[in-house]
């Protein structure tokens, strides 16, 4: 999607603590606080910027994958792609939660402070 296709806005008012928490979260995710917020609201879980060293690691891992694929048994060969996957899968990918898992981290938030909503 483009930046310019983003033309609907929502408009989110929360305290000054919970500000500064998102915009931690968000900036440790290496995102902005709006694509943070965005993310989490359709069922991302981004993960956070992990060290250049690890990259690092895991170039020199995929390069390993490649260098062997012809000198090892083709099923050491698939168990080093399937830890490659698991590695990027577990620690790059951002995690997907569904409708009924939102649905059930939602009802276990706590009341606001102001009192219960016009909802119940």
């Amino acid at each position: 999607m483009l930046l310019n296709d983003k033309k609907a806005r929502i408009e989110l008012r929360v305290t000054q603590s919970e500000k500064k928490k998102i915009a931690k979260l968000a900036e440790s995710c290496g995102l902005s606080q709006s694509e943070y917020v965005r993310q989490r609201t359709l069922g991302y879980a981004p993960r956070t910027v992990l060290p250049d060293v690890f990259f690092h690691f895991y170039q020199m891992l995929c390069r390993l994958c490649d260098e062997v694929a012809d000198k090892v048994s083709p099923d050491t060969e698939r168990k080093l792609i399937e830890t490659v996957d698991e590695i990027q899968q577990q620690l790059l990918l951002p995690e997907k939660s569904t409708a009924k898992q939102i649905c059930k981290e939602v009802t276990t938030w706590q009341q606001q402070a102001s009192g219960p909503s016009r909802y119940g």
